[in-house]
């Protein structure tokens, strides 16, 4: 009986996986994707097997590195030697398409919005040691919507001390300012404007190896500070009620196996601590017990995948535990010199803004693919499926999504790129379901 049970169960969820698929496919435009195909099509007259390399940019057989973090001379940024660092600004200007901005089932509304990015990064150049500076903002302008103008911003620092040959500390610090996107899981479709809040972050870790035992212990703090927001038709939404201090410590134990791979047995705690319980007690512990490997696979692939088990534990009795199978994975394939590709997942446990849900268990897959079709034209594409099953209450969200783009790098200084890319929310609660498309040009300058 069990065995029918589960057959049943695995039907049905295959069902609704291709369900969505199909909603996906059916909600694409076609008149979105001709200019991607046609930059892409027109491309593909060219190998990069096929180009001459100069004496000044050499094409060789890079294997074990991926395409977005090989070296191109003639294309990089340069940068601006300060001392012992290195000063990197750069600046994004943007103007994308998108034909359902509030990320609604009915009476969608599209625009155009551009946008401004400009950051920066100090690197340290030291041989022993580091410290690494950023900062920078994104601005948006909606051509016909400007309730959904937005500013976010960010400044942060990490670094390593190296205490002794095989002992160090890291740190990191950052605040921000940022925004909610329209059709995030927590977002509220009667926020009259994106929903506003600060974050800091902070941590520090201490890493020793003894031969080949390695023990790292870490401990973050997080602090959330949402803004009320205006409701349409009228009021206030209290975003208040969602503002938290989270605690998390970790301790890694691994063994070396070999120079290029490492196994550990990891042990996580955190403390979800909310300033106020009115209308609703959040507060929560958890913890997480993981077994995983950090691995370089000779030049075929490297990455970490771990798998274990996760339970969150809440304050009021009126929302039951959160538990089941924690796993992640981020691995980089090299398929050839030219081709890498990516494959991501993640199983967590997320907060909620639904009153009667004590959580939601959050699994995430994805695939992604870079190629360098010419040593200046990188081309991508990912494909990414998501999971939300929140507790107390019957919602499951199924979020299917993908994206191709383009990026031409001119020189040093400046590249080009196009991007499409497509969302799309099946969800057993009415007006949960949307799908948005968008489609982008950006213009890159950096020194």
């Amino acid at each position: 009986m069990c065995h029918v049970r589960r057959a049943a169960m695995w039907g049905a969820t295959r069902t609704a996986r291709s369900d969505s698929l199909e909603r996906l496919m059916k909600n694409i435009p076609f008149y979105l994707i001709v200019p991607v195909v046609a930059l892409v099509g027109s491309s593909v007259v060219a190998s990069a097997e096929d180009i001459t390399p100069s004496s000044q940019d050499p094409i060789t057989d890079v294997r074990g590195q991926s395409v977005r973090e090989r070296a191109r001379p003639g294309y990089d940024a340069v940068g601006i030697r300060a001392g012992s660092f290195l000063i990197l600004p750069k600046v994004d200007l943007g103007e994308s398409y998108n034909d359902n901005i509030y990320a609604t089932d009915t009476n969608t509304k599209s625009d155009f919005v551009t946008s401004v990015a400009p950051s920066i990064k100090v690197q340290s150049l030291w041989s022993r040691h580091a410290l690494n500076l950023k900062a920078g903002l994104d601005q948006y302008w909606y051509n016909s919507h400007s309730s959904e103008d937005r500013l976010n911003w960010n400044v942060g620092a990490d670094g390593r001390l190296d205490v002794l040959r095989d002992t160090y500390l890291t740190g990191a610090l950052g605040y921000q300012l940022a925004h909610e996107d329209r059709g995030s899981t927590n977002s509220s479709t009667s926020a009259a404007e994106p929903v506003e809040y600060n974050l800091f972050e902070s941590s520090l870790g201490l890493f020793q190896r003894f031969n080949r035992v390695t023990a790292k212990l870490s401990g973050a703090f997080n602090q959330y500070d949402y803004k009320n927001v205006a409701q349409i038709g009228g009021g206030t939404i209290n975003e208040d009620v969602r503002d938290r201090n989270e605690y998390i410590g970790k301790l890694r134990l691994g063994y070396d196996l070999s120079p290029d791979t490492n196994v550990y047995a990891e042990g996580t705690l955190n403390k979800r601590s909310y300033d106020t319980s009115v209308p609703v007690d959040r507060n929560s512990d958890g913890y997480e017990a993981v077994i995983g490997s950090e691995f370089k696979l000779s030049a075929l692939a490297q990455g970490e995948v771990y798998v274990g088990y996760q339970r969150q534990q809440y304050d009021a009795s009126y929302y039951s535990a959160t538990s089941g199978l924690a796993y992640g994975a981020k691995v980089n394939w090299f398929v050839t010199p030219l081709t890498t590709v990516r494959i991501t997942a993640a199983s967590t446990i997320q907060e909620s803004i639904d009153p009667g849900a004590s959580g939601y268990t959050s699994q995430k897959v994805g695939l992604g693919l870079d190629h360098e079709l010419l040593r200046n034209l990188i081309l991508s594409g990912d494909v990414a499926y998501e999971n939300d099953d929140f507790g107390n209450i019957s919602r499951k969200d199924d979020v299917t999504s993908g994206s191709v783009g383009a990026t031409y790098l001119l020189n040093n200084f400046f590249a080009v790129g196009i991007n499409y890319g497509i969302v799309d929310r099946s969800s057993n609660v009415s007006g949960a379901d949307y799908t948005q498309n968008q489609i982008g040009f950006t213009l890159r300058g950096q020194l």
